[in-house]
């Protein structure tokens, strides 16, 4: 392997600095273009649990993500009147609470500190044209700067421009039937280190987490047959939500309130990302372009981080990059896969019940769930799941 060889990564989120660092590691030059014009600070709460631990073990950055941990001692379910039904501690089957939560911008900002010196960030910009050639691909950006670069690897969002250029008809974006918002509102006095989830009427389901010590996150899912329900602008997808939560109850009245206060806004429909191939030419997917598993499932930060190890190791491991992009996805496809499963539209409905005997329903199955009983045995089947996660995907040493 030349050291000279230089890499192109877009987007500065998870996958793209991760990939990034491990490519550095082995001799590569790395540029990562961002189109935001900074380093994006907002998201929600992201778990780095299981394989994705592993990783982040390696890089040694455990002990600055605990640094910036949120807290949070653990889920609570509560009724329409605020009566707390079931209490999930962090670590507990079932609850949204792991080790390491962090928010996604503090988290894009650890790897950014591991990064930055290492590799050359260039904010505000993106990528206009590629045009592949016999020995690189030679990239036109935003501004008309033409480079050549050795590969590209599109660490882009769901929407991904770059994916969509190079890989137009190869993406199937499989919707779940419900649409989703995140975004942060102002924290309350009242507000503590635990994680708040209600069911709502009409199939809403509202859950409050502790962010920062100004703000609380929030993530609105609400059951929807139709996925072409985006709106233009922003106003008009905050119409949207209102219109969810309308009726919902006091946490939903407390969102609807304070809504016209929030600039770093995300909303549209709870899809999962099915790219055919991941690869086209000098051209890698990466992270959420390739496949994006919805933040539902809590599995996307993990998925992101095993991926971008991998890839980075199997182009390290091979001077040819065909080679080393089928092998990438060959290995890590069926764990993407492991994990898009365990969603699909018939459980979204399941979770947000849409009357009240639905939700009675519910109520009883989260209580049973924190019981000691089903924990108990939840927890054995657990580790037996974990342990065949483990068994099954082998992090080669690609030092």
């Amino acid at each position: 392997m030349q050291s000279t060889k230089k890499i192109l990564v877009c987007g500065s989120g998870v996958a793209g600095p991760t990939c990034a660092y491990w490519l550095h590691k082995y001799g590569y030059s790395t540029v990562i273009v961002e189109k935001a014009p900074a380093l994006r600070d907002g998201g929600q709460n992201v778990d780095i649990k299981g394989a994705g631990q592993h990783v982040i073990d390696m890089m040694s950055l455990a002990e600055k993500i605990e640094a910036k941990n949120t807290q949070e001692c653990g889920q609570k379910y509560l009724d329409a009147a605020g009566r707390v039904v079931a209490v999930l501690p962090k670590g507990a089957l079932g609850s949204l609470t792991n080790d390491f939560e962090i928010l996604r911008g503090d988290f894009a900002q650890v790897l950014f500190e591991s990064t930055k010196d290492d590799c050359e960030y260039r904010f505000g910009r993106f990528i206009t044209a590629l045009e592949e050639k016999q020995d690189g691909i030679s990239v036109t950006f935003d501004n008309g700067e033409v480079e050549d670069f050795e590969l590209v690897i599109c660490a882009e969002g769901i929407h991904s421009s770059t994916r969509d250029m190079v890989m137009a008809g190869q993406t199937r974006f499989r919707y779940l039937g419900a649409y989703m918002a995140f975004f942060k509102i102002p924290r309350r006095v009242e507000d503590d280190r635990w994680a708040y989830s209600v069911n709502g009427f009409g199939g809403t389901f509202i859950t409050l987490r502790p962010g920062n010590e100004t703000e609380t996150t929030v993530l609105v899912t609400f059951l929807r047959r139709d996925p072409g329900m985006n709106g233009d602008t922003p106003a008009a997808r905050k119409g949207l939500l209102r219109q969810a939560l309308e009726g919902r109850g006091a946490i939903a009245d407390r969102i609807t309130a304070n809504l016209h206060t929030v600039d770093d806004f995300y909303f549209g429909p709870m899809s999962q990302v099915q790219a055919s191939t991941w690869s086209q030419g000098r051209i890698v997917l990466l992270g959420d372009a390739a496949f994006c598993p919805t933040p539902f499932t809590g599995a996307g930060t993990a998925l992101a981080l095993v991926a971008a190890y991998v890839l980075a190791g199997e182009i390290k491991r091979s001077d040819d990059h065909s080679q080393a992009f089928a092998v990438y996805e060959r290995l890590v496809r069926p764990y993407v896969e492991a994990s898009q499963s365990t969603l699909n539209p018939r459980r979204i409905r399941l979770m947000h019940p849409t009357s009240r005997c639905g939700i009675n329903l519910t109520h009883l199955a989260q209580r049973l769930m924190a019981s000691s009983a089903v924990q108990s045995q939840f927890r054995s089947n657990a580790a037996k799941r974990a342990q065949k996660i483990a068994d099954d995907f082998h992090f080669a040493d690609y030092s």
